[in-house]
């Protein structure tokens, strides 16, 4: 189903039309800045709500600058003569003037408010370093003395704090570097050893190799040369008669 086509006629519910202008007016300003830039032109948008407050848009400077080109224009360009066109011409200077200077004192105000905050940081860090060093000649009671001192020890304890933790997180981090060196060396260890036992395994077999092919080459070699020797002992014997 497409979307139902709102019928163009006033809102009765004051509440629904506060609504429905508060949704559109954003998205008649954003048209209007999205036509400013693709057409390179300037925009004046003036809206007044249903409960009387007013919404402006400029697209380039303030919006009394481009309705002052409007009011400066020939009549015959801008649709005909504009009654008390000096005087409209006069009280949007005015209220250039008077919205700039609002500007000037809203930045002004904002940057005493941030030195205010400053100013009183300041103060604070100058209390504790007080504190911090207190000048001894200048304590006059024992309860300013107790004052000091509760505050040092409790500097104290922070920072043995802080320095215990770092501590801790320091000796962790050299424990699992100790593990991953011990590690790393185990692992070496069992290369080489496993190095090891292979190349004396293949000595043992080289060694035995040799062993079976020299006790090979005695036993091929024994019976030839007791045939040989019997054949000539008995050529011998019949030469000399025995």
């Amino acid at each position: 189903m497409g979307r139902k086509k709102l019928t163009m006629r006033r809102i009765e519910n004051p509440t629904s039309r506060q609504l429905t202008y508060t949704k559109r007016k954003e998205g008649i300003i954003k048209k209007a800045g999205e036509l400013a830039v693709l057409c390179d032109t300037d925009v004046a948008l003036i809206m007044f709500a249903p409960s009387g407050r007013l919404a402006s848009f400029a697209s380039n400077g303030r919006i009394e600058d481009i309705l002052l080109r409007f009011v400066d224009r020939p009549d015959e360009l801008r649709g005909g003569p504009i009654n008390h066109e000096e005087f409209l011409s006069q009280k949007l200077k005015q209220l250039k003037y008077e919205g700039e200077m609002l500007e000037k004192i809203a930045v002004i105000e904002e940057l005493e408010e941030k030195l205010d905050k400053l100013t009183r940081k300041q103060r604070e860090s100058q209390e504790k370093m007080r504190y911090y060093e207190p000048n001894v000649e200048k304590i006059n009671s024992a309860l300013e003395a107790g004052v000091y001192q509760q505050f040092l020890t409790t500097a104290i304890q922070r920072i043995q704090t802080s320095k215990a933790k770092l501590l801790g997180n320091q000796l962790g981090h050299e424990r699992t570097e100790n593990v991953e060196v011990q590690a790393a060396t185990m692992q070496m260890d069992d290369a080489v050893s496993l190095t090891g036992h292979s190349a004396e395994g293949n000595h043992a077999r080289m060694r035995s190799n040799m062993d079976e092919n020299q006790s090979g080459s005695s036993s091929a070699a024994g019976p030839h040369l007791s045939l040989g020797f019997i054949e000539s002992q008995k050529m011998w014997n019949k030469t000399w008669n025995i």
